[in-house]
This record gives C-alpha cells, structure tokens and sequence, in this order.
C-alpha cells in the first residue's frame, strides 16, 4: 500500500515545517459560494517579505486535514475507468477519474463510493476500495487536500452522470491506452496522474511480493 513514507517521504517535507513560517496579519472575505471560500490575506514572514492580497481559497466546511474531496479510479476487467470533462475555467476536454466533495458528515472512503456510483454508474465493495494517500492540488493557494482512492472489481451497467455541468462520456483503457494517454497530455488533472502512478506502483508491489 502507498504511504508518504514509503515514497521516502520524510515529515518536514511533508508538513514544510522546515520552511520559515507566515504571519497572518489580516484576512479579508471576498467571495463565497456554498462549495468555496476566497479570502484576501495579509501575510508577512520572518524575512520581512509581505503580501497584502495574498489569494486563499478554502471549504467553508473546515476539517482538521483539510480534506475536502475525493477522487477515486475504476478499475474494470484490469483496465482504467476515466471520464472525458470539459473544464470551462482552462476551455479544454480532458480524461479524468470520477471525483467530488465529501458531504457533511461523510468519511472519504464513503465519498469516494458515492461519487464513483453517481459518475459512472459503478459499485465497489467496500473492501476493493483502497486508498492512495492524499495530494495538494494547489497549495500555493487552495487550502485543500483530496483523498484519493482505487475501486478494484467495479460492477454494473455503465452509464454517464447528466446532472453536471462538464462531465461526459466514461471509457475503460488498458495499460497501453493509459500509457499513451499520459504521453500525449489528454491527462492533465494532477490528482488522476498521482492516483494512476500509485495504483502502478501498488501493482508493482503486490506484483513483485
């Protein structure tokens, strides 16, 4: 199974806590919706750097990780499960795997078999779903982390979600397809390219055990 320190992680890289701390001098609300929260900070640090409109982005349902969604890989008859996304903010199609928020008073292993049941039709007994660590999609500004996960042995009928706005078509591809894909840069979405390089290395392992 991955971990942080078997990718020969160590903690201060993990927590940057041999980095010279910020100082929050002021924040400031500039916008809010019912997923997110923009925030106009006031930072300084120990050098004497200072940014007055430093941007923070956070989930107005604050966990103590700071974990606010999930991403989750299917995995059919030993091929990979992604959705083509239009992403309106970049104006591009790109191959993903299914992902979401956690819903107050869910756990993200919970999320993580919602959302992929909703995306893709799919199910997964809980004792397939694995998890694949955590990643930062943007730490520079977002104060999230996703969990991330792999449905071994999904079953059901198929079928794409209609109900958001982006989400298309759901396709399997083998080993080749997903190499060739990582190639040509039809997936660009970090969290799909971590969680698809640990579910290797995880295979490798086991594999190789």
């Amino acid at each position: 199974m991955w971990t942080p320190r078997a990718a020969g992680l160590s903690s201060t890289s993990l927590t940057g806590c041999d980095l010279p701390p910020t100082i929050l001098k002021a924040r400031r609300l500039a916008a809010a919706n019912s997923k997110w929260q923009v925030y106009f900070d006031h930072v300084t640090d120990i050098r004497g750097n200072e940014v007055r409109d430093y941007l923070v982005i956070e989930s107005p349902h604050r966990r103590a990780d700071r974990i606010t969604g999930v991403g989750v890989l299917p995995i059919v008859d030993g091929q990979c499960g992604l959705i083509s996304c239009y992403r309106h903010a970049i104006g591009s199609q790109l191959w993903e795997m299914p992902r979401g928020f956690i819903d107050a008073g869910e756990s993200p292993n919970e999320a993580a078999l919602r959302e992929l049941t909703e995306e893709t039709g799919l199910t997964c007994r809980s004792s397939d779903l694995m998890p694949l660590g955590y990643y930062a999609p943007e730490p520079n500004t977002m104060a999230a982390r996703g969990a991330l996960f792999v449905a071994r042995h999904c079953q059901g009928k198929v079928r794409s979600s209609q109900d958001e706005i982006g989400l298309g078509t759901f396709q399997l591809f083998g080993a080749r397809q997903m190499s060739e894909l990582v190639a040509n840069g039809s997936i660009e979405d970090s969290g799909t390219l971590v969680a698809y390089y640990r579910y290797c290395a995880l295979t490798a392992e086991q594999g190789a055990a």
